[in-house]
């Protein structure tokens, strides 16, 4: 929560306050709801709210608040009114791996089905800028938007972006062969990433620093992350291998960074 209110400030946006809860369901047996059980479920989320206001309130005094309690699913209320000009901030486990994060989470169905970027954070995440924006491309239109989300980022907070591109040669038997093979997949990956660092140059005053590793997608993008960052990666890529690789990132890199990690989402620009 104290992340999105930092974020807020430093947009000069309103933040908007979601808590859901499940409405009861009919007995079985009686067919009854006891009287008054719906207001006192209502009542009882608006009071969290309060709570969780007035904790933002005096971390980040004069920003415009407001709160909604809302029955149903907290994945359905959070994205049923978003626009694409909305970012959505969800709170993650502070575990890592599928077993805290991917079991039917609320981070995994919004990134899914947001339309506008969705923030996952980790509870280890603190107020305040980050130290850099570090985004992932493929070299997709999608990641280009998210070039673009991660460069107007770097604008809003004054740091660094860092562009990351991996690349994998799928190694033969050993021979001569391979060498101008390789040598070809490696000239077209940086050839991609520099398409991306001069988009980022043209879009933002920031340092833009960039990275090429001859890694998988994930390890690539754990391996330049650090304390104190924000990760952003767009929600899939190009057609065929490439998409099934970027895919796969964005699980990934959810399932394993502590950082907040930004999803662009295809509206998202």
């Amino acid at each position: 929560m104290l992340w999105a209110a930092g974020e807020a400030s430093a947009r000069g946006i309103r933040l908007r306050i979601v808590s859901s809860y499940e409405e009861p369901t009919v007995d079985a047996t009686w067919g009854l709801i006891p009287a008054g059980t719906y207001t006192s479920i209502e009542e009882r989320a608006e009071r969290q709210l309060l709570r969780i206001k007035g904790i933002v309130d005096e971390v980040v005094p004069d920003l415009e608040i407001v709160t909604d309690a809302l029955p149903g699913p907290a994945s359905t209320a959070l994205v049923d009114d978003a626009t694409a000009d909305d970012l959505i901030v969800v709170g993650a486990s502070s575990h890592t791996g599928a077993a805290s994060f991917w079991l039917g989470s609320t981070p995994r169905r919004v990134a899914r089905t947001s339309p506008c970027p969705v923030v996952i954070v980790r509870s280890a995440a603190t107020l305040g800028r980050p130290d850099r924006i570090v985004v992932g491309i493929d070299g997709s239109a999608l990641s280009d938007a998210a070039v673009r989300w991660a460069a107007d980022e770097a604008d809003l907070h004054h740091v660094e972006l860092v562009v990351v591109h991996s690349w994998l040669y799928p190694y033969l038997p050993v021979g001569s062969a391979n060498v101008p093979a390789r040598d070809l997949t490696q000239i077209d990956a940086a050839r991609v990433l520099d398409r991306a660092v001069d988009a980022a140059r043209d879009r933002c005053g920031s340092a833009v620093s960039a990275f090429l590793l001859e890694e998988t997608p994930v390890t690539a993008l754990l391996e330049v992350v650090r304390d104190g960052d924000l990760l952003v990666v767009g929600s899939r890529g190009r057609g065929g291998v490439a998409a099934a690789m970027f895919g796969s990132t964005v699980n990934g890199v959810l399932e394993q960074s502590v950082v907040p990690v930004v999803v662009v989402r295809p509206a998202a620009d």
